[in-house]
């Protein structure tokens, strides 16, 4: 006569389960950063365009870089050279980026270097005493990026690693993404980029 078929004790189904959720715990985080792996690349290419568009511009404004705060924006001058709206949408962002092009004097997920322009000036390529250290744009919800003001106004410095935390720059794996006047792009954490000197176009 064939036995029955004996069904998973309580106690059974109880260590199963916990080994799943084990299982879970230990795999969901590399999953995740798995995920913003993948984002972070498509976000430095993003910024590889930018930079690319950037040098480009530069060509044809007898060696200046654009402007930011300008009518059109840093953005809008640089498009013509880009041509996707896309490119300026960092897939890690929390805040919306431009869709079309007209956004993009207004949603900003990508952040001009103010610190380096002093406010508006227009600087040449030759002016930049280090291009393949100067910041020119980085991840950043703000129209500007700047943890060090580049106006003389002191009195407004804002603390770098606080601007860190409220302007969504260290969003990729505790790390952003950096484009510097040289025209390369890498990925940064901040206590490599938050030297002053990457930031001062000027200083030697």
């Amino acid at each position: 006569m064939r036995a029955g078929r004996r069904g998973f004790t309580l106690i059974e189904l109880l260590v199963v389960i916990a080994i799943i959720a084990i299982l879970a715990a230990i795999l969901f985080p590399v999953f995740a950063r798995a995920r913003e792996k993948a984002r972070q690349s498509s976000c430095l290419s993003n910024v590889k365009q930018l930079m690319l568009a950037v040098q480009q511009y530069a060509q044809d404004y007898d060696e200046r870089m654009p402007r930011h705060g300008n009518n059109p924006d840093w953005t809008e001058q640089i498009y013509p050279y880009v041509k996707n709206v896309q490119v300026y949408n960092c897939p890690s962002s929390s805040t919306a980026g431009p869709s079309t092009e007209a956004d993009l004097g207004n949603l900003f997920n990508y952040s001009w270097n103010y610190y380096s322009s002093g406010g508006q000036n227009n600087f040449k390529l030759a002016q930049i005493v280090r291009p393949s250290e100067a910041i020119v744009t980085l991840d950043g919800d703000r129209y500007i990026s700047y943890p060090w003001r580049g106006d003389g106004d002191v009195s407004n410095n804002p603390n770098p690693s606080d601007y860190i935390e409220n302007n969504g720059v260290a969003r990729h794996n505790d790390g952003a993404n950096l484009g510097f006047a040289d025209g390369h792009a890498k990925w940064m954490t901040p206590s490599s980029y938050l030297d002053r000197r990457l930031w001062d176009w000027d200083l030697p």
